[in-house]
């Protein structure tokens, strides 16, 4: 049932010619490497849209697609992108994997055709801008991004009537700190995943992963970071796409290692299966070797999700363990923490972060040839 995964060729991405001195970047010693796992959100709960766009009525869908567009608004994604690069700087990690890295474009649908887009949000430019303003230097690592799911332009109302449409277009993205060498970027689409109704077509939902070999002064290891399905419909049952999904993964690393040999292995990302025992995760765990939290942190749960969509719990309402790094067994991890999950890291605004905490760890990696 499982298929192999596409492999997609090499990038380039964030290298550095002459990576600096540890003490330029903090003073953990050379064989480490420090990584974090992070979702940004989307902005809104996709949820009554998806429904509408099941129904038979068009109207409903451009009302969903108006609420759901303010929802975006509402929730500052300028304002929310410089938090987590606030929360990046102090952790100072090597290497990031990033969820729901969301590009929001809306349109001019006065004709009932939608025309001139402009991208209101892209949340991949306004996290790196933000780091770059904060001193941190970041940059995407080319060929290891997953392009996921896009949606085609959906009509909003404004001022009463739909004279422009809005589409968004999600993606997964590692991102690498200046001084780490990345080669043998790779990524890949799962096979198995959920198509929601559109109309007399279907909408898939596009998921799948990207890797990179990271070498951080002596340290090298192979980082791969995905997002496994979130929704589930009638007769395919979430849980269960995301076990398929997982196989896909660790089947996808097989290959890789095979092509490019192997190197210790460490998985993040927003898995969507609960720790410490759903299916997915419990696949994962054993495909993979260990996970970092539970090493550090055996008697405390670690939730990363989730927060109301509107992100203005006035606690941490956090129920569940989602946001994962996992390693192999040739790869120690001292050290886990979950950020962005305090009061103090809300914005100015009250806003939490993400509907989502992220994940901090130090891992102890078997020194490079």
């Amino acid at each position: 049932m499982l298929a192999t995964t596409a492999l997609v060729g090499p990038g380039g991405g964030a290298s550095a010619e002459s990576p600096p001195s540890a003490a330029a970047h903090g003073s953990h010693a050379a064989r480490t490497v420090d990584v974090m796992t992070r979702n940004l959100y989307l902005g809104a709960d996709l949820t009554p849209i998806l429904v509408a766009l099941g129904g038979t009525d068009p109207t409903a869908v451009v009302r969903a697609a108006t609420a759901t567009w303010a929802a975006v608004q509402a929730t500052e994604p300028e304002e929310r992108m410089a938090a987590i690069a606030d929360e990046i700087v102090a952790a100072d990690p090597e290497v990031v994997g990033l969820q729901e890295v969301t590009t929001w474009t809306t349109y001019d649908y006065r004709t009932g055709t939608p025309t001139d887009p402009v991208v209101a949000y892209d949340f991949l430019d306004l996290l790196l801008e933000a780091l770059a303003e904060r001193g941190a230097a970041y940059a995407e690592v080319e060929g290891a991004t997953a392009d996921n799911f896009e949606s085609p332009p959906i009509p909003i109302l404004v001022g009463g009537a739909p004279t422009a449409a809005v589409s968004l277009a999600d993606r997964d993205v590692i991102i690498a700190r200046d001084d780490v060498e990345v080669s043998n970027a790779r990524n890949g689409t799962f096979e198995n995943i959920i198509e929601f109704p559109f109309g007399q077509a279907v909408l898939p939902v596009a998921r799948g992963w990207g890797s990179v070999d990271v070498q951080s002064r002596r340290a090298e290891l192979r980082f791969v970071n995905s997002h496994l399905e979130a929704f589930g419909i009638p007769g395919l049952d979430a849980e269960q796409l995301r076990v398929l999904q997982v196989g896909e993964l660790l089947e996808a690393q097989e290959v890789l290692a095979a092509e490019l040999g192997e190197l210790p292995m460490v998985y993040v990302g927003d898995y969507n299966s609960r720790a410490p025992d759903a299916p997915a995760y419990t696949a994962l765990l054993a495909g993979v070797g260990g996970d970092a939290w539970t090493r550090n942190h055996p008697k405390d749960a670690g939730e990363t999700c989730c927060f109301d969509p509107t992100l203005r719990d006035p606690d941490n309402p956090l129920t569940t363990r989602i946001d994962l790094v996992l390693h192999s067994t040739d790869v120690k991890a001292p050290r886990a923490r979950v950020v962005g999950d305090e009061v103090e890291d809300r914005t100015d605004s009250g806003l939490w972060p993400s509907d989502h905490a992220g994940v901090v760890a130090r891992l102890v990696v078997r020194a490079g040839s």
